[in-house]
């Protein structure tokens, strides 16, 4: 739930992730990052992944803004709330990415970039945690287009807070993970939350399709 305002500050961050992005495979001298203890390179292309995921939860949160059925009293408390997730998230991952940068041109640095990555990956978990856990709070509205219908007052807000919970856990895995894997490997942990979170948003749309369905087939014996 965010305003145009907010896209088009989100929408400069992430030109800067593709600019960074660009600029490091033209000024390549192989097409691979820092190799792991276990020799196997971290393709360069995979620096695309941190603006592709930025526009992606954007894009998400101004699509839900844009349909929204609701007026400005329910809506004003979603624009805050995702104001500062949205600008949170991409100024993160933008800085994640020039720590991988710098790190893939091999410059003599004294100081742990793996390490720092590490812990920025933590706070970014965390910040998205405390904002996931806030959800269930905010008011609830239908929207206009969204797969399975609208949900009603009883299963719409049953569908946050799942949904909250789910996310919540998620968040809680991958800080488990980013302080327990090993620094030279701690890079490689985008591809496997980016298959997690695709497996998420399928589960998100097939549970709210019943739950639409479910809330159908009630008014319609109530009538």
């Amino acid at each position: 739930m965010i305003d145009r305002k907010t896209a088009l500050a989100c929408g400069v961050l992430i030109g800067l992730m593709l600019v960074a992005g660009v600029w490091r495979i033209i000024m390549r001298d192989h097409w691979t990052m820092l190799a792991a203890q276990n020799g196997a390179p971290w393709p360069l292309l995979w620096l695309f992944a941190f603006p592709a995921c930025s526009a992606l939860v954007v894009g998400a949160l101004y699509w839900d803004s844009r349909g929204a059925k609701a007026d400005e009293a329910k809506i004003q408390p979603w624009r805050q709330w995702a104001k500062s997730l949205s600008l949170s998230y991409c100024g993160g991952l933008l800085v994640l990415q020039g720590l991988i940068v710098v790190q893939s041109l091999g410059l003599a640095i004294p100081w742990d970039l793996s390490a720092i990555g590490r812990i920025l990956g933590v706070v970014m978990a965390i910040m998205c945690l405390v904002a996931i856990n806030q959800i269930p709070k905010l008011p609830w509205f239908e929207r206009r287009f969204a797969p399975g219908g609208d949900l009603g007052p009883i299963y719409g807000p049953q569908y946050m807070r799942t949904q909250s919970t789910i996310l919540v856990v998620f968040m809680l895995a991958m800080i488990a993970y980013e302080l327990t894997v090993s620094s030279p490997t701690a890079w490689r942990s985008t591809p496997y939350i980016l298959v997690a979170t695709g497996c998420l948003l399928v589960w998100s749309v097939v549970w709210r399709c019943l739950l639409g369905r479910r809330w159908r087939l009630e008014r319609s014996a109530t009538r």
